[in-house]
């Protein structure tokens, strides 16, 4: 019994038409074509979609601290930082300056702005997160007779020019920016990271 050889079988089903045949092919290929297309179109609509909802996400929680100063009702003087924007706050650094010098407490500083003497009746504040919308005094000089000059002579309009507050905040998601306040600006300094000023403000006496 003789047995005949086996001849190799070729992939693919072909017509017998050479002009069906090729059409065949290239809508095969055109098809695989566009669903390559819309793969890549859609990945990149959601990149968009994903870019656009984290944007979201920081401006709703972008903070804005700017520097307020004032009178209450019953003569204490104030100053302080207040958040402006729609999320929290952190304060990282704080620097004051009168005239180009750095001062390490309100004490000094007012001494050297308005002649305030040890002796004389003053508070405090601490400042380190503030939510939206929320104040934090810094300093207030209570309303005695031996404050009246100091109050007299700390009037924002005469000491704002000599006057710097420089903060650098951060929000949540750890973006940072800087400024000096006391410059009514909407302009804020975008920064990687808060570094500490050579003196920094709010330590003690």
């Amino acid at each position: 019994m003789s047995l005949e050889p086996e001849h190799p079988h070729h992939g693919g089903h072909k017509t017998g038409l050479s002009w069906l045949d090729l059409a065949i092919a290239v809508s095969a290929l055109l098809i695989s074509m566009t669903s390559l297309i819309v793969t890549i179109v859609h990945s990149r609509a959601l990149e968009r979609m994903a870019d656009a909802n984290a944007k979201l996400v920081q401006a709703n929680s972008w903070p804005f601290v700017s520097y307020y100063t004032g009178h209450n009702q019953d003569g204490t003087v104030h100053v302080g930082l207040m958040n402006k924007g729609v999320g929290p706050a952190k304060i990282e650094t704080i620097e004051l300056k009168w005239k180009g010098v750095a001062y390490r407490n309100a004490f000094d500083f007012l001494a050297a702005c308005c002649g305030y003497k040890p002796t004389q009746d003053y508070d405090t504040g601490s400042v380190d997160v503030l939510r939206a919308g929320q104040e934090g005094n810094l300093f207030a000089v209570s309303p005695t007779a031996a404050n009246q000059a100091v109050r007299d002579r700390f009037d924002v309009a005469r000491i704002s020019p000599n006057m710097n507050l420089n903060i650098c905040y951060c929000s949540v998601f750890d973006e940072c920016w800087k400024a000096d306040v006391v410059r009514l600006t909407l302009e804020r300094q975008q920064v990687e990271r808060c570094e500490p000023p050579a003196v920094s403000f709010g330590l003690p006496k």
